[in-house]
């Protein structure tokens, strides 16, 4: 059993938003229906509560309306909210466990059909927006400062504005305005040095819109778990908060008949971990309530193993959504891998009126938005490896649309009067178009979005629904894309840094008896028939694009590796000076220029092993990190090596351009350098990385100067392949002699 601590909780805290319970759904208004769903072979029926007719299903035509997030982290695409506001649509994007802020704050023009930055917010993610008072809200969910203060935004007249004052806040989940006051369900911490914390969830109010806050109530916490109060409503004049718990523990601690439903480890002192939600974490109670005097316990949900409650009010009642199960742990990667739920999981919806709950016979395997506008209400689910979207306006007449099957990971969504929204994981913002109603659901095979965009650095994050980047001018940089299918047997390409590309052409919305016409980049480049081909293969060469047909599908593509150079030995992390480290160090110095390397040794992220190495090894092993460079005289590099050899072995650095040897004690603390070729006159020309280069005074034990030079460590070896082809032996340079 993992014990939290400050040194743990960092990864752990941050891991949960993976776990996807309950989908990220909104506390938006939601509906009392009931509604059975009966699935026969290769007919989808939906019937009424009465049985009495079927509900239509309609197949609806997508187009996006960009890709904001192009620019960032790939973890950073996935737009986890839409909320229109004042005639905007707000963006909420980021990844809180990958930590991949600041995070600008986009919204769409509607009228200016483009994406607009208003604010950056110093936080790893946005994942929601509330409205409090007629002011859009967003909730600080992990920010990128210390753990002192969490973070409230509040846009005003005037613009954005901050306010970090709410003490303690790890992760602000929620924010509600009740009885004249603001109220935030938190991920808090209390600190007791010695690296020992509590980490319970908390309740704070403030009477002055963010000013200041004050605690009004803490969930139970013990050393081992991380509990988090995730949503509070307001309902029948009282407040309802509620919370859910996790723990980390090893593989050999869950049960053998529970291993085949884990999601992604994290690793935590070199041993890999999992996330799992407590089920019953508090007992029996599922939901603190305050009545202005009072936060009182209240049991809601009769089942058993309840792990996460989501609350939504809708004509005076509370609807929750109820995820149960035992050792729950990451439904969203699982549904990737498997489309379908984990059998340890079940789904369910109760309502509650004040007085008594009861279950609503809704069947539904994945719940993941849901928004109510203009009396219409909208759920996004996910039942029997389908995603739809149900709409309804009076409980008994029901529309299902049904998505394409090429959108894989729908996250939020949004409407406007009109049409809805879809953001997806891959960072594309779907608009609906038209409508088309069907009776099987065979009928939605081959369908794809008609506009779409697509962005990537790899070959292997190439494919984009019916196109594929096959090519890169420049190999290793951001190449983008844009597709759409117009009237006329006409295909629309756009491209950047692209030499390649393969056209899977969309054969619902083209007439294959007709030429079909393909212009990229605003020149015609191809006009015939396809006389019975699938694919058209685009390449860039001396400065045209020449097309050929071919037989491809988007379902048999599969991408080409990259072979940028080869390795003669194998590239471990393993000894005193691992020889990957070793390298990484001798080609951040030889790109930089400079006369010296010093890299943190835990910042290669798995070996390489002998053989031809290709671009993806090259992004799997490295962060998202750019080169810096720093100068400092030769005593002082002197002193900085004397600290970094009495840090634990996890922050000791690797080298290239000096070496130097030094006597290892059982107390590191008594480590000392005996033999170096440091000139203590010299003064040193030093490259590292723009995350060694912020936190030299914990690695080095001084704060540096340094300048950014704005190119990736990626960049640098992608670079040191095209001079020198191979890796052979890396010479050590830190040599370490034991103390007896």
């Amino acid at each position: 059993m993992k014990y939290i601590s400050k040194k743990s909780t960092g990864r752990i805290v941050n891991h949960l938003n993976n776990l996807g319970i309950g989908g990220k759904m909104r506390n938006k208004t939601f509906l009392c229906c009931i509604v059975l769903i009966v699935l026969m072979p290769g007919v989808f029926l939906i019937c009424s509560a009465s049985g009495n007719e079927d509900s239509p299903i309609y197949l609806s035509k997508l187009s996006s309306i960009g890709f904001p997030t192009a620019e960032k982290q790939k973890a950073a695409w996935g737009i986890n909210e839409l909320k229109i506001f004042n005639k905007k649509l707000y963006i909420g994007y980021g990844d809180y466990g990958v930590n991949t802020g600041p995070t600008d704050v986009i919204y769409y023009d509607f009228e200016k059909k483009d994406f607009i930055s208003e604010f950056i917010v110093d936080e790893e993610a946005i994942v929601k927006y509330r409205v409090v008072d007629k002011r859009l809200v967003i909730p600080g969910i992990d920010a990128t400062e210390n753990w002192q203060f969490g973070n409230i935004y509040v846009l005003a007249d005037t613009g954005w504005a901050k306010y970090r004052t709410i003490t303690n806040g790890l992760h602000i989940c929620d924010i509600v305005s009740f009885d004249e006051k603001w109220y935030v369900a938190t991920g808090n911490l209390f600190d007791f040095g010695e690296d020992e914390m509590l980490v319970p969830g908390a309740i704070l109010s403030s009477d002055d819109r963010a000013k200041s806050w004050n605690f009004e109530y803490t969930t139970p916490c013990n050393k081992n778990v991380v509990f988090r109060v995730h949503s509070i409503v307001s309902y029948k004049g009282k407040l309802y908060a509620f919370s859910h718990a996790f723990i980390g523990i090893t593989k050999e601690e869950i049960p053998k008949e529970y291993r085949q439903y884990l999601g992604k480890p994290y690793i935590e002192n070199g041993e890999e971990h999992y996330n799992i939600i407590i089920n019953d974490a508090i007992g029996s109670p599922d939901v603190v309530v305050y009545d202005k005097i009072l936060w009182r316990p209240l049991n809601l949900i009769s089942e058993p193993n309840v792990c996460w409650i989501n609350p939504f009010v809708f004509k005076d009642k509370l609807i929750l959504s109820v995820v149960s199960g035992k050792y729950v742990t990451s439904i969203n990667s699982y549904i990737s891998r498997e489309r379908k739920i984990p059998q340890n999981v079940s789904t369910s919806l109760y309502v509650f009126d004040g007085e008594h709950t009861r279950l609503l016979p809704f069947e539904y395997e994945f719940l993941k938005d849901i928004i109510v506008k203009e009396d219409k209400l909208f759920l996004l689910i996910f039942k029997n490896k389908q995603y739809f979207i149900a709409e309804t306006q009076d409980l008994q007449n029901w529309r299902y649309y049904a998505l394409p099957q090429g959108l894989k990971k729908p996250l939020s969504i949004e409407y406007d009067g009109k049409s809805i929204y879809i953001g997806m994981g891959d960072g594309n913002i779907f608009k609906s178009t038209e409508l088309k109603q069907i009776t099987d659901l065979s009928q939605i095979k081959g369908y794809e979005p008609i506009k779409f965009f697509g962005a990537a650095e790899l070959p292997r994050d190439g494919k984009w629904y019916w196109a594929a980047i096959t090519g890169w001018i420049n190999w290793g940089k951001l190449a983008k894309i844009s597709c759409e299918v117009k009237p006329g047997n006409i295909i629309d390409i756009t491209t950047d840094n692209i030499s390649a590309i393969s056209i899977f052409v969309p054969l619902m919305e083209i007439d294959e008896t007709k030429p079909v016409i393909l212009n990229i980049d605003g020149k015609e480049v191809f006009r015939d028939e396809i006389n019975g081909k699938t694919e058209l293969i685009c390449k860039y060469l001396e400065g045209k694009w020449t097309i050929e047909k071919g037989s491809k599908t988007a379902e048999t593509f599969k991408y080409s590796r990259n072979i940028i150079g080869k390795s003669e030995i194998e590239l471990t992390r393993t000894g005193d000076d691992p020889p990957i480290g070793g390298w990484k160090a001798e080609t951040v110095r030889w790109t930089a220029k400079t006369d010296i390397a010093i890299i943190s040794g835990g910042g290669v992220r798995k070996d390489l092993k002998k053989g031809n190495i290709t671009l993806e090894d090259i992004f799997d092993i490295n962060y998202r990190n750019s080169i810096c460079t720093f100068r400092v005289k030769g005593k002082t590099l002197r002193k900085m090596v004397e600290y970094n050899i009495k840090l634990p072995k996890t922050k000791r650095c690797q080298i290239s351009g000096f070496k130097f040897t030094y006597k290892a004690y059982k107390d590191s603390e008594k480590n000392i350098v005996f033999d170096c070729s440091i000139n203590p006159e010299k003064e040193y020309l030093i490259a590292t990385s723009d995350y060694f280069a912020k936190r030299t005074k914990r690695f080095l034990g001084q704060k540096v100067d340094y300048e950014d030079t704005g190119l990736q460590v990626t960049e640098a070896m992608i670079q040191w392949f095209e001079q020198f082809e191979k890796i052979g032996k890396i010479h050590p340079r830190i040599k370490v002699i034991k103390a007896n």
